[in-house]
C-alpha cells in the first residue's frame, strides 16, 4: 500500500525434503503411529504424500540419522525414536566444540542438568553405587599432585552421580559432553592438581548422595559448579584471551 512503511516477512522456500519431513510427521500424526509402528512400504507411501520416491527416500534418511526412524532391511520403515537423545547430544557437543568460547554457557548447562542428577541420585542410587562414590572420592583425595589422575576421578565421579540418576536421557546428554567436558578440565585445573575446595567441594556431595538427602545433593552441586563457573568467569575478564583459570570442576 502507497505510503505504508510495513515489512512484509519474505517467503521462506523449502526444498523438497524438507516438505516430505513435514508430510511424514503429518501423517505419523494423523495416524496416531506410535513407537515400534511400521510405515507402509516405501512405493505405496510416495503416493500417499504426494512425492517422488527418490525424495521420499532422502527423507527418510534424515529422518534416520535424527533417531526417529529405522529402516529394517526388507521389513520397511519403523518409528523408532529410541536414538532421538543420542542424535540431539551428538549435535549439542559438536556445536559446543565448535564455540570454543562459549565454556561459560557449558557451566550454565551442567548448572540446570547435574544439579537435578544429584538430588535423583540421592533418591536413588544403589548401596553399591554410594561405595563407589566413597571408593573414587578417596581416590581423588589420594590423587595429590597427580594432575592427570585427579581429572580422572573427578570425571568418573561426575559419571557415577549421572548414572545413579536412573535418568537416561540426562545420563547420555552428559556422556555426549565427554570430550568438551574433559577438554574444560584440562583447561582449568591447576598443574599442582585438583584443589582443595573441589575435592571438599565433591566430598559434600558424595556425603549428601549417601545419607539420601536430594535436597543437600541438589544444594552441594548447584554451589560446587556455580563456584567454578563464577571463578573462570573472574579469570577471563582479568585475563582476556586467555582460558586458564586454575579452576576445576
Amino acid at each position: 500500500m502507497e505510503g505504508s512503511n510495513a515489512v512484509v516477512e519474505p517467503i521462506k522456500k523449502t526444498s523438497v525434503v524438507e516438505q516430505a519431513i513435514g508430510r511424514i510427521y503429518e501423517l505419523i500424526k494423523s495416524e496416531n503411529l506410535r513407537e515400534r509402528d511400521r510405515l507402509p512400504p516405501e512405493r505405496r507411501l510416495s503416493e500417499m504424500l504426494g512425492i517422488s520416491r527418490n525424495s521420499l527416500r532422502e527423507a527418510i534418511r534424515v529422518l534416520d540419522m535424527l533417531g526417529i526412524l529405522r529402516v529394517d532391511q526388507g521389513s520397511g520403515m519403523v518409528i523408532d525414536s529410541s536414538r532421538v537423545s543420542d542424535s540431539v547430544t551428538r549435535h549439542l557437543s559438536f556445536a559446543l566444540l565448535l564455540n570454543r568460547e562459549k565454556l561459560q554457557e557449558l557451566f550454565e548447562a551442567r548448572l540446570v542438568i547435574e544439579t537435578e542428577c544429584a538430588g535423583l541420585a540421592a533418591e536413588r542410587a544403589t548401596a553399591e553405587e554410594v561405595e563407589e562414590l566413597r571408593r573414587v572420592l578417596g581416590d581423588l583425595e589420594d590423587s595429590g599432585v597427580d594432575r592427570e589422575r585427579g581429572i580422572r576421578c573427578e570425571l568418573r565421579l561426575h559419571d557415577l552421580v549421572a548414572r545413579a540418576s536412573r535418568n537416561t536421557v540426562l545420563e547420555r546428554i552428559l556422556e555426549s559432553l565427554q570430550d568438551i567436558l574433559r577438554e574444560s578440565r584440562e583447561t582449568t585445573v591447576p598443574a599442582s592438581g585438583v584443589t582443595a575446595r573441589t575435592i571438599e567441594s565433591q566430598r559434600g556431595i558424595g556425603e549428601a548422595i549417601g545419607n539420601r538427602d536430594a535436597a543437600a545433593a541438589r544444594d552441594r552441586m548447584r554451589e560446587h559448579i556455580s563456584a567454578v563457573a563464577e571463578r573462570i568467569r573472574k579469570a577471563a575478564a582479568a585475563s582476556p584471551g586467555r582460558d586458564s583459570s586454575g579452576a576445576s570442576a
